[in-house]
């Protein structure tokens, strides 16, 4: 084997460790998620499989956060609305 090889060998040795590394801090972070909505507080049941596949989880470096349907659905609204009137006003200033 060449330098060059065992040189490229150790690079993709240290990108997957790289990679597991990440990996297992994101599944770690699973550990950390709520009980209850972030807006309205609803109960979250991990063993309800409805709510596992409804709910939305996001992740951020430094949080996780949890979001019920129902506020997940207001909290897009509002973004189409505000997207809808920054929009308008963009038009208009043309």
């Amino acid at each position: 084997m060449s330098s060059l090889e065992r040189k490229l060998k150790r690079n993709q040795e240290k990108e997957a460790k790289k990679l597991e590394k990440k990996l297992a801090k994101k599944l770690n972070m699973f550990d950390e998620l709520p009980e209850n909505c972030l807006v309205c507080e609803k109960d979250y049941d991990r063993k309800n499989k409805e709510q596992v596949a409804s709910w939305r989880v996001v992740v951020r470096p430094d949080t996780v956060r949890l979001y019920c349907p129902a506020c997940w659905g207001k909290a897009i609204e509002v973004i189409e609305k505000f997207k809808g009137e920054n929009n308008e006003d963009e038009n208009s200033d043309s």
